[in-house]
């Protein structure tokens, strides 16, 4: 008895003080986000188990719990945290995008506008021939276009139009306010679209194109870059595994069963950018630039900053432990303060 007693006083004690550890952090770290949870869910999986350690819900429990909320099309009302734990995140990734997820805890968040206005890299996948609402796979079909007569040469020389200073329109399924909603609530609540939408003027520093492939002309041009496998897995055979017989691809009809066909010219690019920069709305108007519709299928940020995917970043699992999240805030920090230039990341 008294054994167990001591053994849960002990217990409580360890507890307490990692929540003062988790409560005493100010810093700015780098996550690893996975593709199918929005930026916002991720956050919420770290405020509730911080600390928590071993005893943390599993993240993929966490994860299926978002996606259930997600699909139910419900407004996701989140409980109050039992923590009074301050974070937020130096700009939005898609809930399909992955890869790099600046998170700032506490004091930290007061750095995050350094984050939301740096230059960031992108590793882009796309589909020539298709085009869709939202410029991804996630939307629904607007156009379908010939695109055989679309070579890897003509591609490259439509690249230096879009490097630079260019004027973008924003896609309808973006976080842009209007009138104070966010135009994906307009596009998902099926409401007319505000006409004060206009095109914005942002920064891409450059796009090199790494791969070009042409079913229709059998032309391959430069070398593949093949996804880490936790990514390849969701995009190659998960969510847009190619199905034998998806059914016909219309107007109208949902992009996703269609991400891999097989009969689609496909091309990869690696983009470095300042802020607000939407790849898909790029690669849209690539497209549309070539006469051929277009459309992004998969997106990876491989750098925000000077902080890269894997060099500098931590996984979700490690959320819950409050001695991972301390180290990563100590190496981000360790990376600023030695002034690491970006770096393009090595594919």
């Amino acid at each position: 008895m008294l054994k167990a007693a001591a053994a849960e006083v002990a217990a409580k004690q360890a507890t307490s003080r990692l929540i003062g550890a988790a409560l005493s952090m100010n810093g700015i770290f780098a996550v690893n986000k996975p593709p199918g949870i929005s930026c916002t869910g991720l956050l919420d999986y770290f405020k509730r188990n911080i600390g928590r350690g071993s005893s943390a819900v599993p993240f993929k429990e966490h994860y299926e719990q978002e996606k259930e909320l997600r699909i139910s099309g419900k407004k996701i009302r989140r409980r109050r945290y039992s923590l009074n734990l301050r974070v937020g995140h130096g700009g939005t990734l898609d809930v399909e995008a992955a890869g790099v997820m600046i998170v700032g805890v506490n004091k930290g968040c007061k750095l995050l506008g350094e984050y939301l206005n740096c230059g960031k890299s992108y590793l882009a996948n796309a589909r020539l021939g298709v085009a869709t609402d939202s410029c991804d796979a996630e939307g629904i079909i607007t156009n379908i276009s010939d695109p055989h007569a679309v070579t890897g040469e003509m591609l490259n020389a439509v690249i230096p139009k879009f490097v630079g200073s260019i004027q973008q329109m924003p896609p309808i399924y973006s976080a842009i306010k209007i009138d104070g909603k966010r135009l994906y609530d307009y596009a998902r609540g099926g409401h007319e679209i505000p006409a004060g939408i206009k095109k914005r003027q942002v920064n891409v520093s450059s796009i090199k194109m790494l791969y070009f492939e042409s079913p229709h002309s059998k032309e391959q041009l430069g070398r593949r870059v093949v996804l880490p496998v936790e990514y390849s897995d969701y995009f190659d055979n998960g969510r847009y595994r190619w199905s034998v017989d998806p059914g016909t691809m219309k107007v109208g009809s949902l992009m996703t069963p269609f991400a891999n066909n097989p009969n689609l010219p496909f091309f990869q690019l690696l983009v470095q950018s300042g802020s607000g920069v939407y790849i898909r709305s790029l690669i849209d108007d690539m497209g549309s630039e070539l006469g051929c519709a277009a459309t992004m299928i998969s997106l990876l940020r491989t750098s925000q900053g000077s902080l890269r995917l894997n060099h500098d970043t931590i996984n979700v699992e490690d959320l819950a432990y409050v001695d991972r999240v301390i180290g990563a805030i100590r190496h981000a920090d360790n990376v600023l303060q030695h002034n690491i230039k970006p770096q393009q990341t090595k594919l």
